[in-house]
């Protein structure tokens, strides 16, 4: 038993890191989401957050701080997070009409990209394999017949998660906040006294860079358009 009860700690222990690294999912390793094969999403608090970020040509998502790793470079350590090296990867379409989404999900690819307005469902009992529909015709493989056809599934997330983030909120200023905006850009740019207009960055907009034109008038100080 003292035997082997280490040895059995450490297969647990294997089995633990496998499992955590799965498409679609914040990883522990670099707190990175791969959204596919060839893409990934930062994460925060075991959420993903901002932009999609598209590895360089070439690279694979993968549980190193580098993110994206060339497929010659992946090590038994090292994985290839959405797909087997030089296989197709999940959620990402190549020549097919379909790509698989999670371990029981596919879409259709349009110009290469996935559509996920509307995701299929493989029946119950079956798994989705990317290679299953390039080999045999079908997508989805009953989980009896996986070892006969030496299949897998593609992907190791259980749901499809869509990779859509909000659009920034923009700010619109009130007439005295841009009037306002304009007296102070006149005192941090040193604007002349004879300077009829100006244009200025409206700093109080983080989401994008807007511009506000200051001209003088007769009645106010500065009117804003």
């Amino acid at each position: 038993m003292k035997v082997t009860i280490p040895i059995l700690a450490i297969v647990f222990c294997g089995l633990s890191v496998v499992e955590s690294l799965n498409c679609q999912e914040c990883l522990s390793d670099n707190a990175v989401y791969c959204v596919n094969q060839t893409s990934y999403r930062n994460c925060l608090k075991t959420s993903p957050f901002g932009d999609v970020i598209n590895c360089p040509t070439g690279t694979v998502c993968t549980n190193s701080n580098d993110v994206c790793v060339q497929s010659s470079e992946l090590t038994g350590s090292l994985i290839d997070v959405c797909g087997t090296s030089g296989g197709i990867g999940c959620a990402s379409c190549t020549d097919s009409k379909y790509a698989c989404v999670s371990k029981t999900q596919f879409a259709r690819c349009s110009k290469g990209i996935i559509i996920g307005s509307t995701i299929y469902n493989c029946d119950s009992d079956a798994i989705c394999s990317s290679e299953a529909l390039e080999k045999h015709g079908d997508i989805c493989v009953p989980s009896c017949a996986l070892d006969f056809l030496e299949l897998s599934a593609t992907c190791s997330n259980s749901e499809y998660s869509t990779t859509t983030t909000a659009a920034p909120t923009t700010v619109t200023p009130s007439t005295d906040d841009k009037i306002n905006a304009c007296t102070q850009a006149e005192k941090d740019l040193e604007v002349a006294l004879n300077t009829t207009y100006f244009l200025t960055v409206y700093k109080a907009d983080t989401s994008c860079r807007a511009y506000l034109y200051c001209q003088r008038s007769a009645t106010i100080k500065w009117d804003t358009v």
